[in-house]
């Protein structure tokens, strides 16, 4: 009988396009505000679509053997029209049914797998939510359950969580889905989210993982007295989960310093009742310190392998020392 062979994972950083293309539709995004253009969500809900194909790839999909169709997704994504978006989902959902068909090939037992059901589901939900498009409360979905499913690892690890996998993960899955149907449910996902990871080992000692936690309950429970539930999810949910997924997976030796990021975004949804001529001014420089804290993966060789310039000169020390 033949042996077969593993084939090894080559990664390279292809969430770093995305990220500037995320950056260049918030931009146009902000832009349309003072110009009166009426695109303002469509452009934000873009960028974040483009963070959210990036990550998704770098983190469950990252191998070079995937290049064609991840360059596909992103030059579908580039096109700001609606059905290249459905077209860049159907390339995302493609890449994930590819990377779990090779799983067994790269050395893995698939059945020995915790099941991130809230991330492998969210490309198919994407094709949905775009096919529907402009349902913008239905394009919430599909981000809702990537950033959540994501952060279960990270709060496992930083808060010492409970790492819910599978169909452990039903009572967020299903509180996310009624939301759409319900929106009056949408202010306690944080809650449930909370109480789906919670256990007795809970420990506060990690402030950024503790506040983007914090974030993620108090920011949609005052919703419910301010209102605007699509801007309670942008600031208090997705730019503050993407913040602490995305440092924390690229650039682990910053990770304690996203905390003002974070607070940053949240002060933007408040202050935007009060002083909305400035209250974007705090999420803007949310994001700047945000690419400030993980400049490191932005250089030519940091995309080539996927790894942030700090680790691979550690790597580069460590063999150099005798």
């Amino acid at each position: 009988m033949k042996k077969s062979e593993i084939k090894e994972i080559e990664p390279w950083g292809v969430n770093i396009p995305f990220i500037f293309l995320a950056i260049a539709y918030w931009a146009l995004g902000s832009l349309s505000l003072p110009l009166n253009w009426s695109y303002h969500p469509y452009f934000m809900m873009l960028g974040a679509y483009a963070l959210y194909f990036g990550m998704i790839q770098r983190l469950f999909f990252p191998a070079k053997n995937y290049l064609a169709l991840h360059i596909a997704s992103l030059i579908f994504l580039v096109i700001p029209i609606h059905y290249f978006q459905i077209i860049a989902s159907i390339a995302l959902a493609i890449t994930e049914v590819k990377a779990l068909v090779d799983l067994r090939s790269y050395g893995y037992n698939a059945r020995k797998l915790p099941i991130n059901a809230l991330v492998l589901s969210s490309p198919f939900a994407s094709i949905i939510a775009w096919l529907l498009y402009p349902n913008y409360w239905l394009l919430i979905i599909p981000l809702l359950l990537y950033i959540l499913g994501v952060n279960v690892g990270v709060f496992s690890v930083n808060l010492r969580t409970r790492p819910v996998f599978g169909l452990y993960q039903l009572p967020i899955f299903l509180i996310i889905i009624l939301s759409y149907f319900f929106p009056i449910l949408f202010p306690f996902i944080g809650v449930a989210y909370f109480l789906t990871i919670y256990r007795k080992t809970f420990t506060f000692k990690n402030t950024s993982a503790f506040s983007s936690l914090l974030s993620l309950i108090v920011i949609p429970l005052l919703s419910l007295y301010f209102g605007d539930f699509v801007h309670a999810f942008t600031l208090g949910i997705m730019s503050t989960l993407f913040f602490s997924c995305i440092t924390y997976s690229t650039s682990r030796y910053n990770y304690d310093k996203i905390v003002i990021s974070i607070i940053l975004s949240d002060l933007a949804y408040i202050l935007r009742f009060f002083y909305f001529e400035t209250s974007g001014i705090f999420w803007v420089i949310a994001i700047l310190y945000f690419l400030y804290l993980i400049r490191d993966n932005f250089y030519l060789t940091s995309i080539k392998l996927g790894l942030s310039m700090r680790f691979i000169r550690m790597q580069k020390e460590n063999r150099e020392s005798p």
